[in-house]
């Protein structure tokens, strides 16, 4: 990716499994960016997994030891990074299902943000592009939301599958799709204007609908002030299997907020 970087003068944004060295026996799932130089300019470590089939480990997962290493402020949770093109972030796939992630990365000071990618049925039921135009809308930035193309189950499959139902978008600061694919049979593009001056012209003469300037976090904390889902789950242990983790953890957070009155239980 370097290399193409490099040969084609761009910045690449992608994500992979990977290792972290002070957590040899785990794996995250990590978000990048590769400057024109070749280099690896950000790091983001996925904060949501796809619960719970998904079993990268993520920073709140291990959340002593990672704020004993990063601190605990918006850089080691929501990096940004300064280019000639903007300000850029990630957000990637499940993060997008939760508004905090994408406020989180606004006010860290973000412009354009990659968030990829999200799994049929809920590119098909309109999941995916109500929460990318939301996101971008709610923080004034630009979302590039590229899906997954068709992909072959093992090496030995004949027939390439398309279980993300396509639907890669670019999305303005006002919530606007300008350029969108629907078709996922295949490797393909999207391609839209991201006019970064206008964006920062209209955040700095909007007398309304820049709403980060207007936000009352006094009242706002209060929401957040007890936790729900619990930090260091895999700080001292591997990742559950699917079944255990929805019985010891799925069924124990759904049945906290009923006890807390917060969902009422089904009749």
């Amino acid at each position: 990716l370097g290399d193409l970087a490099k040969h084609w003068n761009v910045y690449i944004m992608a994500q992979a499994k990977a290792r972290h060295e002070a957590f040899p026996d785990r794996f995250f799932n990590v978000g990048f960016i590769v400057s024109p130089q070749g280099e690896v300019i950000l790091k983001h470590y996925k904060l949501a997994t796809l619960y719970p089939v998904e079993h990268s480990v993520t920073p709140h997962d291990v959340w002593d030891r990672w704020v004993e290493l990063y601190g605990r402020n918006l850089q080691a949770f929501y990096p940004v990074v300064e280019t000639e093109i903007g300000r850029l972030g990630i957000m990637m796939a499940n993060e997008g299902s939760y508004p905090e992630n994408a406020r989180g990365l606004a006010m860290n000071g973000v412009e354009v943000v990659y968030r990829a990618a999200y799994p049929h049925p809920h590119t098909g039921n309109e999941f995916f592009e109500i929460q990318n135009r939301a996101r971008a809308l709610d923080n004034n930035l630009y979302i590039v939301a590229p899906n997954v193309g068709t992909y072959y189950l093992t090496p030995d499959s004949d027939t390439p599958i398309d279980t993300f139902g396509g639907r890669s978008m670019i999305v303005d600061y006002k919530g606007r799709i300008v350029g969108q694919h629907l078709y996922s049979g295949g490797s393909s593009y999207v391609a839209g204007t991201i006019d970064i001056q206008a964006l920062r012209d209209f955040k700095a003469r909007a007398q309304w609908d820049n709403w980060l300037k207007d936000l009352r976090t006094e009242i706002y904390q209060l929401i957040y002030e007890k936790p729900i889902y619990p930090k260091n789950l895999w700080l001292d242990r591997l990742p559950m299997k699917h079944a255990e983790y929805r019985k010891e953890i799925i069924e124990r957070q759904v049945k906290k907020l009923q006890d807390e009155e917060i969902w009422p239980p089904p009749s």
